[in-house]
């Protein structure tokens, strides 16, 4: 029987492990039989953390603002929704998102361009795709997944050339995912969260109209600077 799961990241910064203690146990409050793991560093983890997932999975986790890339493929779950930590859950719809996949190998909910920093990188390509929340196939995306790490670090070099792309790319994975989809060679069907796709992702700046008169299932909030600046950084 095939199996069905959560999977949250939380590295670098000890806020992001608070935060996805807080969305793990909103989301066990709305469904509770859901399978959740947690790739983390060992030295964070704590009871409480214990009780609220499945699996804990420190070993070789990389210290890195995008250690999420590194664990995608190692999710232990055949279907997979990778959530952010800054999020939580707000309806026992989110039991029915697994449904959602289909023959598709990977879903997304969309980006929206008055909220995103950059979205445009070039005059008729877009970066389409919000990559704080995703759903997949975790066998059939592996090579997209771990090409989605290694792509990202050889982004961040300092030599890295983006053109033809602005250099505004640099930063973002959302960027990354947009390049290996338009010029990898990854045979992915890829999929958008049912209309309105931003309930199953409602970013911190959306419109209330973008739900069309829905409930959100999901929100995803930003950490404030505050947090972040106070927050232990993990040192190995």
């Amino acid at each position: 029987m095939k199996s069905n799961g959560f999977v949250y990241v939380a590295s670098l910064k000890k806020e992001f492990y608070n935060a996805a203690l807080y969305s793990a146990q909103s989301l066990l409050d709305f469904y509770p039989e859901a399978k959740i793991t947690l790739f983390t560093h060992e030295p964070w983890v704590c009871d409480e953390a214990r009780e609220i997932f499945d699996q804990i999975i420190t070993e070789d986790v990389p210290v890195h603002k995008r250690a999420k890339l590194w664990a995608l493929s190692k999710s232990p779950y055949d279907t997979t929704l990778y959530i952010d930590c800054d999020t939580y859950v707000l309806s026992e719809e989110i039991s029915e998102v697994f449904d959602l996949l289909g023959d598709n190998d990977i879903l997304f909910t969309r980006n929206r361009p008055y909220n995103a920093k950059i979205t445009k990188v070039t005059e008729t390509d877009e970066m389409i795709w919000h990559c704080g929340l995703f759903l997949y196939n975790t066998e059939t995306t592996k090579g997209l997944m771990d090409s989605w790490y290694t792509w990202y670090l050889e982004q961040q070099a300092p030599d890295w050339d983006p053109s033809p792309y602005p250099k505004e790319v640099k930063p973002w994975d959302t960027f990354t995912m947009w390049n290996l989809l338009n010029n990898g060679d990854f045979d992915v069907k890829v999929g958008e969260f049912p209309a309105p796709d931003a309930k199953w992702n409602f970013v911190n700046g959306y419109k209330d109209e973008e739900l069309m008169g829905q409930d959100m299932v999901i929100q995803h909030y930003t950490i404030g600077r505050t947090e972040m600046a106070d927050s232990e950084i993990y040192r190995p």
